[in-house]
């Protein structure tokens, strides 16, 4: 969840949040294609338990492998966590967690919400690191050069994408009741948070910011010093490891250091997300596309999936005690979301290494659209909900408009950005490849 930040260009989501109506100050929350014929059925079975019994054999293989291929079960994973992201922001109107706006206070809806947000930002950062291991292996300059080409939608993004977030927070708190412009340009570049958070902010957009400084120390590391994170990782992860021991790292890090330094989004501020984020990423690149590791996880991922659901049930269990069970389990909590954490995420990458490391027609523009659409969903979200907040419509229809007005409007926003030359490169959007440029010009 968002957490509210210290210092400017920080995640700003305000100390309260509630369900309000415009005008009014929000009420705190507390601390919170199909065969047109198919074979009989009888030899239909041999040939799928054929495929069943070889698809753990193949991924291994493909883990044990040199010869540099495509992981399109990343491309999948990375493209079904952005979705789920979608979902969860859209959640986050109707949970009593702090946020930007509120719809309603569901209890109901946070162990829905708490099966994903404990491992899908993990997960993102470890699958960055393996593209970055690819990308680094064609040369370091050529990698800066594109991990700093995505401060130009950073850019953009502070300067118009989130301001509108934060002048729908500022409303629904009753601490402004002016235009969006006017908030723009008087209070949003005030490096100030007398308006009850911290201004200006990049909000969502953190992740950026945070895969751009791992990735500008990974272009710093020696050739050698690669090497060495790679043998090391492979040994130290070797076998079972790979399972348990990134639980134990993250569990490690959540009990010692997150009651110091809360997680704030705030880069030079935020030591307890570092660890885990970071070396996430640091993982993904000693893992590269098919390095010894994959292997690990071919063996493992499902007792890692068994392992993540239990975590799951432990942590929704002590979040639906009765008061305020922090104290007493904090603990057994962070344990639970240390297990859950990395036990669906090697769940996950396993799995995907089975059934979706193959291609189809969506999955290039599916990956294209990720980045572009990453930047405009959240705004999408606040200011649909900010429009549903006084309507006297049922909440699940509030719940569907939101949901559908930022699957279009996300949609709208990455077709639209992508067709503009200028605006591509500020949209989040990469060059136009030169078989996309042909088949324009043939169109």
């Amino acid at each position: 969840m968002d957490s509210a930040s210290t210092t400017p260009f920080s995640n700003s989501s305000s100390a309260t949040s509630g369900i309000a109506q415009r005008g009014a100050p929000l009420v705190p929350d507390p601390v919170p294609l199909v065969p047109t014929c198919l074979p009989p059925v009888p030899s239909l079975l041999p040939a799928i338990t054929s495929h069943l019994n070889a698809a753990p054999r193949k991924a291994m293989a493909m883990g044990m492998s040199t010869t540099p291929t495509r992981r399109f079960d990343l491309d999948w994973l990375r493209i079904a966590a952005f979705g789920l992201l979608i979902l969860y922001h859209c959640g986050m109107a109707f949970v009593t967690w702090g946020w930007h706006i509120k719809l309603a206070r569901l209890d109901w809806l946070e162990p829905v919400m708490l099966f994903t947000n404990a491992w899908r930002l993990i997960l993102l950062f470890l699958i960055s690191g393996v593209a970055s291991a690819a990308m680094l292996a064609k040369g370091r300059e050529g990698f800066a050069a594109s991990r700093s080409w995505r401060l130009l939608p950073l850019l953009a993004g502070v300067l118009l994408i989130v301001p509108p977030q934060s002048w729908v927070e500022v409303q629904a708190n009753g601490h402004w009741n002016g235009s969006f412009l006017r908030f723009w340009r008087e209070e949003y570049f005030g490096f100030s948070d007398h308006l009850g958070l911290i201004l200006p902010t990049w909000n969502h957009l953190w992740f950026v910011v945070y895969l751009w400084a791992y990735s500008m120390l990974l272009a710093l590391l020696p050739a050698g010093g690669l090497a060495a994170l790679k043998r090391r990782a492979a040994r130290l992860l070797a076998g079972g490891r790979i399972l348990w021991l990134p639980m134990l790292a993250i569990a490690g890090v959540r009990l010692g250091l997150a009651d110091r330094f809360p997680e704030t989004h705030d880069l030079v501020t935020d030591w307890a997300a570092h660890p885990i984020y970071g070396g996430a990423f640091l993982l993904g690149v000693a893992m590269g596309p098919n390095g010894p590791l994959w292997a690990g996880v071919a063996r493992w991922w499902r007792a890692g999936l068994v392992l993540g659901f239990a975590g799951w049930l432990g942590v929704a269990g002590i979040n639906a005690l009765p008061g305020d069970p922090a104290g007493p389990w904090v603990v057994a909590s962070r344990l639970a979301r240390a297990v859950q954490a990395w036990g669906m995420i090697i769940g996950l990458l396993g799995a995907a290494q089975i059934w979706l490391n193959r291609d189809h027609s969506w999955r290039q523009p599916l990956a294209e659209a990720v980045f572009p659409a990453y930047l405009i969903h959240q705004t999408i979200i606040v200011l649909s909900a900010w429009w549903l907040l006084p309507l006297a419509v049922p909440l699940a229809m509030k719940a569907s408009l939101l949901i559908s007005t930022t699957i279009i409007g996300t949609a709208v926003f990455c077709r639209a950005t992508a067709r503009v030359g200028w605006l591509r490169p500020f949209a989040g959007h990469g060059p136009i490849r030169p078989a996309a440029v042909a088949g324009r010009l043939r169109a």
